[in-house]
């Protein structure tokens, strides 16, 4: 059984606009037993974890390698974080170095890797279909519907083969890197393998989106 948990927060802070932003990881860690937050642009992440289940353990990792760059493949290709390695975080309670998550504990990240991964003992990555996502945005959802995947797209994921608003874009196939908007501005969507499966959404700053 998949490691779980009551409440995984994430704190995102950047020091030098005394910035922050907190991520409610609670529900994706629940679904695959694990949560993999990009660090970029951040100084630090404080995780908060609440009652871990009995028969598992939340360990920590890091890496720079977001899978991008592959036999000559270069960015904008879809980031896949991978080759993770053990890091340690700073206990706030403690102010000691630790490896693995507590119960009810907040455990501060600083400069580590690109990405930081809270993994339990048993990873359950969900199925995932594939759809192309417009690179360009637009002003108005028409403009999006009509035109949208005809000038450049870009492969994104999420866990059905049919949109609806509850529903979240990702870069990788393993759900594991959320895809943010302006929550104004209108993308085209189509599933890869039928394209009559179409839509125009906008993405919100915490990834939610809306279909016109």
């Amino acid at each position: 059984m998949a490691t779980s948990i009551s409440k995984l927060l994430i704190r995102l802070q950047k020091f030098s606009s005394k910035i922050s932003k907190v991520v409610d990881a609670t529900e994706s860690f629940n679904v695959g037993g694990f949560y993999i937050q990009d660090l970029s642009g951040w100084d630090s992440a404080v995780v908060q974890f609440g009652t871990i289940s009995a028969e598992g353990t939340i360990t920590f990792y890091t890496t720079n390698d977001d899978g991008s760059v592959n036999a000559g493949q270069l960015l904008p290709a879809p980031e896949v974080p991978d080759n993770f390695i053990p890091v340690k975080g700073v206990d706030l309670a403690t102010k000691g170095d630790v490896l693995v998550a507590s119960n009810d504990s907040i455990v501060e990240f600083g400069i580590i890797g690109k990405y930081l991964s809270l993994s339990g003992d048993t990873i359950v990555y969900p199925l995932s279909y594939a759809y192309v996502l417009s690179k360009n945005t637009y002003s108005t959802p028409q403009e999006a519907y009509n035109v949208g995947v005809l000038q450049g797209t870009e492969i994104v994921y999420t866990t059905t083969s049919t949109l609806s608003n509850s529903n979240i874009l990702f870069a990788d196939s393993r759900l594991t890197q959320p895809i943010y908007g302006d929550g104004t501005s209108w993308y085209g969507i189509s599933l890869l393998t039928n394209d009559s499966v179409k839509y125009a959404i906008t993405i919100d700053g915490e990834a939610a989106i809306v279909i016109d």
